[in-house]
Order: C-alpha cells, then sequence, then structure tokens
C-alpha cells in the first residue's frame, strides 16, 4: 500500500476519519452496552466508513475540474479490491443495522 499520498488532501482525510470513527465509536460502544444488534451494526458500519474516507477521501473543491477516474487515481490508497470490499462491508452494515433499528427494533 503506497502511504505517500496521506499528505495530499490531508485535511479532508482527517475530516472523514474523525467524523466516520467517532460517531461510529459511539454507535458501536452503545450498542454493545444495550445489547442492540442494530446500533452495533450502524456503529461498525460508520467506523468502515471513516477508513474508507482515510483511504479514498472525498474532495468537492477539484471533483469539477477532473474526471472521476483521475480524481481517484490521484488520491486513493489501496487497491480497488480493498476499496470495494471495504464499500461492500460498509453498505451492508449500514442497511442491516437500519433495518434492525428501526424496523424490527432489535
Amino acid at each position: 500500500m503506497d502511504t505517500s499520498k496521506f499528505s495530499r488532501y490531508a485535511g479532508s482525510r482527517a475530516f472523514w476519519f474523525l467524523f466516520g470513527t467517532s460517531i461510529g465509536a459511539m454507535g458501536l460502544s452503545s450498542g454493545i452496552h444495550n445489547g442492540l444488534i442494530g446500533e452495533t451494526l450502524c456503529g461498525i458500519g460508520l467506523v468502515l466508513l471513516g477508513i474508507q474516507g482515510l483511504l479514498r477521501p472525498v474532495v468537492l473543491s477539484r471533483a469539477g475540474k477532473m474526471s472521476k477516474e483521475e480524481m481517484t487515481r490521484e488520491v486513493s490508497i489501496g487497491s480497488d479490491v480493498l476499496h470495494g470490499a471495504l464499500s461492500l462491508a460498509m453498505a451492508a452494515a449500514l442497511v442491516v443495522g437500519i433495518i434492525l433499528k428501526y424496523v424490527v427494533k432489535v
């Protein structure tokens, strides 16, 4: 994994990492403490969002000037397989967690 790109868009990387992991950690600890499966899965999904934001940040200032593929290559750390797996795991945890939390209320 090429870590030389961490200095590029460090502010955006830090924001998304702190945002996802802090909110996710609160949901994860609350879910584990109260025995709520849905809240725990939502917390896991948000922690994965923070990790995804660290490895491939959302950079809005340059989005209109470059193609999506060029932008992704410029800022992304890790392989496409890693990002795909993180995205699928994050989406699955959030969707199942939201369904369990609000529909089934578990």
